[in-house]
Order: structure tokens, then C-alpha cells, then sequence
């Protein structure tokens, strides 16, 4: 029976040191037809908001230390690329080097520094509580930190264009995924249809009525436009 996507391997792993794992494996982009990497990553989104609530009702004493939260594809270089589009399979050893890996890091926590770091796709796609969700079991965090959505893949390491690219070019017109979109975390002009700010500040202004306000809100990296439009909205 043909597979139908997206499916994906939905993993949890919870340590004896209450650390946690989530990891939704999507198969592999050189079998697969335009793939929707954002769709994919909201049904991701929507697995962790329901883990977490599930947590909350029957796990809410335990804390986590650390957590991370991986969205995976597997990703063939050009030649192995061609080699499968000419015999429908990939050599054997296809899958054996962390090249032919691509990872999106959500978010990831450690009670080391005490911060959450979240990518604006979670942030975007997620429901306003689920970051509070989130924070109720982590054992101390100070800070979230928000930044671009971007992709981990050994295949182009020093490759700006692959790494931090809306539209990396490998993999929508090489791999022909053509609605493949990064979107970057905009909070200095509009592009939301609705809405008081009309970007990503009016997911952050919802998310933050949830969070505990002891907890401070971050952009990494911002720079000073996005600085002032930060505080403007209240969110310094």
C-alpha cells in the first residue's frame, strides 16, 4: 500500500535526568514530491501542545532540565540525487553521514543558562498557551530567546544561501520542492492580513499574556529597528 504524506515518525524520549527529546521524522526529500516543510512543521507543532498537555495532567511534578525539539528530513547530495532519479533507490550506504541530514531545532532548553530559544515557525504556528505550557516544566528559566527559522544540514555547512535562504535553491528547484519556505521572524513591517501590528510582534504579544511575566522576552540578534518596535509593543 502506497504512503500517503505527510507521516512522520513521532518520537519522545524522556531521560532519567528529565531531560526530553521530541523528534518528527518526515521522510526523506529526494523520494518525496513538493514537500510542504511549514504544514509539516504545524503538525509537528500541534504533537508538542498536546504532549505537553498530557504532561501537565498526569506528569505535572516532573521538571525538565533539558529539552530539545527536532522537525528531520533526510536529504540526498547531487549525486546520489542522480543516482536515485535513474534507479528508483539510493546506493546502500545512502543515510550513513550526517550530511544527509536536515534538522530543524524548534526550541531547546537547558537549566545551565536558564533560556528557551524558539524558532519563529514554532512561534508563528503554535497556539498562544503553548509556550506557557512549556515553561510550567522546565526546573528554571529566566529568558525566551526568539530567532529565524533556519535549518542544520551538513550538506552546504558554509553555504549562506542554503542556511538562512526563505527559498534555499538546492532544495526548491534542484530537489523541485517548490512551497519550501524559511520564514524569517518579521516584526519591523507587515505582512499578516490582520492584526494589530500585522507580523510576528501580534504572535508574540499573545504568547506573552500566557507566559509567566517574571520571564523575559528576547530576539536574538535584533537589531535596532527591531529594538525599538520590541519595546514599543511592550515586550522589553
Amino acid at each position: 500500500m502506497k504512503k500517503k504524506f505527510p507521516i512522520e515518525d513521532h518520537d519522545i524520549s524522556i531521560g532519567k535526568k528529565s531531560s526530553a527529546f521530541l523528534k518528527f521524522d518526515f521522510g526523506d526529500l529526494g523520494v518525496r514530491k513538493n514537500v510542504d516543510n511549514y504544514n509539516e512543521i504545524s503538525i509537528a507543532t500541534e504533537r508538542i501542545h498536546n504532549f505537553f498537555v498530557d504532561h501537565n495532567m498526569t506528569n505535572n511534578n516532573r521538571k525538565f532540565s533539558e529539552l530539545n525539539c527536532l522537525v528531520s528530513y533526510m536529504i540526498p547530495n547531487e549525486e546520489q540525487y542522480k543516482f536515485f532519479l535513474k534507479n528508483k533507490r539510493y546506493k546502500k550506504d545512502y543515510g550513513h553521514n550526517t550530511e544527509n541530514y536536515l534538522n530543524y531545532n524548534l526550541f531547546n532548553y537547558s537549566k545551565k543558562n536558564k533560556q528557551l530559544q524558539v524558532q519563529s515557525a514554532f512561534l508563528e504556528l503554535s497556539q498562544p498557551h503553548t509556550l506557557s505550557l512549556i515553561t510550567e516544566n522546565l526546573e528554571k528559566i529566566d529568558k525566551i530567546g526568539f530567532y529565524n527559522t533556519i535549518s542544520v544540514c551538513d550538506l552546504f555547512p558554509d553555504s549562506e544561501e542554503f542556511q538562512y535562504s526563505p527559498f534555499p535553491k538546492y532544495i526548491t528547484n534542484f530537489l523541485g520542492h517548490k512551497k519550501w519556505f524559511n520564514h524569517d521572524l518579521i516584526i519591523d513591517e507587515q505582512f499578516y492580513k490582520e492584526g494589530l501590528y500585522k507580523n510576528n510582534l501580534d504572535d508574540l504579544v499573545e504568547a506573552r499574556k500566557f507566559v509567566d511575566p517574571k520571564i523575559k522576552f528576547e530576539i536574538l540578534g535584533a537589531n535596532e529597528k527591531e529594538k525599538k518596535c520590541f519595546d514599543f509593543a511592550g515586550l522589553f
